[in-house]
C-alpha cells in the first residue's frame, strides 16, 4: 500500500519551486558579498578595518622583534595624523554650516571626540593588561590603539 500525502502534486511543485527559488537566491547573495582582505576585521556595522598587528607582522618578518614595535608605532602615528585631519575637516565642514544648530553640533563633536580617546586609552590597555605581562602585551596595545583609532577615522570621515 503507498503512502498519500496529505497535499495534493500542484501544491508540492509550488513548494519545491518556492524552496529552489530561495536556494537558488540564497546562492546568488552569498556570491555577491565583498571579500575581505588578510587579517581584516569586521568590528560591528561600519567599514572592514585590517588588523595592524597582521599587517605589521607580514611586514616585518623575520626581521628581530623590535621591528614590530617600530612597525607599530609608525602605524600609529600614521592612524593618529589621519583621525586629526578627519576631525579637522568635519569640524570645518560643520562651521561652514551657518545655522543655529552649528554651536551644539561643534559642542558635541569635541565631546565626542574626547570620549573616544578615553575610551580607546582605556581599552587598550585592557586589551594590553589581558596579556598577563607576556611578550606581546605592548604590541597589542599598541595594534589596539591602531585599530581603533582607524575605525574613529572612518566615522569622523563618513560625516
Amino acid at each position: 500500500m503507498a503512502y498519500r500525502y496529505p497535499l495534493s502534486r500542484p501544491a508540492w511543485l509550488l513548494i519545491g519551486s518556492a524552496t529552489l527559488a530561495a536556494l537558488i537566491a540564497a546562492g546568488s547573495i552569498a556570491e555577491t558579498v565583498p571579500a575581505r582582505p588578510p587579517g581584516a576585521l569586521v568590528m560591528g556595522p561600519g567599514p572592514v578595518i585590517l588588523d595592524p598587528l597582521t599587517e605589521c607582522q607580514n611586514a616585518v618578518g623575520d626581521k628581530p622583534r623590535t621591528a614590530l614595535g617600530h612597525c607599530l608605532g609608525d602605524a600609529q602615528r600614521v592612524a593618529e595624523k589621519a583621525m586629526v585631519a578627519s576631525y579637522g575637516d568635519l569640524e570645518k565642514s560643520l562651521r561652514d554650516v551657518k545655522s543655529a544648530g552649528t554651536p551644539k553640533a561643534i559642542s558635541t563633536l569635541k565631546e565626542s571626540q574626547k570620549a573616544f580617546v578615553k575610551f580607546r586609552d582605556a581599552e587598550c590597555k585592557r586589551q594590553g593588561a589581558a596579556a598577563m605581562g607576556g611578550s606581546g602585551a605592548g604590541d597589542m596595545e599598541a595594534a589596539c590603539l591602531v585599530k581603533l583609532t582607524r575605525w574613529r577615522t572612518s566615522i569622523l570621515s563618513s560625516g
